[in-house]
């Protein structure tokens, strides 16, 4: 994943490093905001950015918290534990609360594009690491934030459909069925997208059908899927 030159290029030119965050609802010691500070840009933690990029509590304002937009959207391409993943879902709605200011500025659009690209590329492959697949932290954070800053259409939902919708690929098949087993666990029962796909039997027909055919001389891969496809009732 490559941040967008022109989003950096923006940012740095409208707005330098700031020498404090405000803070604005007080939530932060003087002490935890000065730590953070002053630290070098390259020094910042996830958890620094986490704080920074809060959705509802951030350590500053628009005009200090947007200079380290591209340091964050740097360490998001690289890193995939569960501060990415926390950090993820915290910039997407922090940039859902601040979306007039960052039209203004001529970024809004691309940035959701950039979050769009980021999912296809984590979803591009379905590898497992241990009983999840990989990237799914940060998969689920970009679908679940998307969704809850959206005001007209479900913004998540639609990338689900885009990205899965077809079943066409083993790929598509697999994460389609791995986002229906969360909903059908309760962890995105809003989703109205994913309702839908439990109870279209062609389309979980044609998502076994594909997955079958990928896993079946696998059988580890043919255990993991056995208990899934029945949890979504299509084994």
């Amino acid at each position: 994943m490559e941040i967008p030159e022109h989003i950096v290029q923006t940012i740095r030119r409208k707005y330098s490093r700031p020498a404090k965050l405000s803070d604005p609802f007080s939530d932060f010691s003087q002490e935890e905001l000065k730590a953070i500070i002053s630290k070098c840009d390259a020094d910042l933690s996830e958890t620094d950015l986490i704080c920074i990029f809060q959705s509802l509590l951030p350590a500053g304002n628009y005009n200090e918290s947007v200079y380290f937009m591209p340091i964050a959207l740097e360490r998001l391409c690289k890193d995939d534990g569960d501060g990415a993943s926390t950090l993820c879902g915290n910039m997407l709605r922090w940039i859902g609360q601040q979306k007039e200011r960052l039209e203004s500025d001529g970024v809004y659009d691309e940035l959701l594009s950039f979050f769009d690209d980021a999912f296809a590329e984590m979803t591009s492959s379905f590898e497992l690491a241990g009983d999840c697949p990989k990237n799914c932290g940060r998969a689920c954070a970009i679908f679940e934030a998307l969704n809850a800053i959206s005001t007209v259409a479900a913004l998540g939902d639609l990338l689900l459909r885009k990205h899965f919708g077809s079943a066409e690929t083993y790929e598509q098949a697999a994460w389609l069925v791995f986002f229906l087993e969360q909903h059908l666990y309760g962890l995105y029962r809003h989703s109205a997208y994913l309702q839908d796909v439990s109870n279209d039997k062609p389309l979980l027909r044609k998502a076994y059908d594909t997955i079958l055919s990928h896993a079946l001389n696998d059988e580890s891969l043919l255990r993991y899927w056995s208990k899934r496809l029945d949890s979504c009732g299509i084994w």
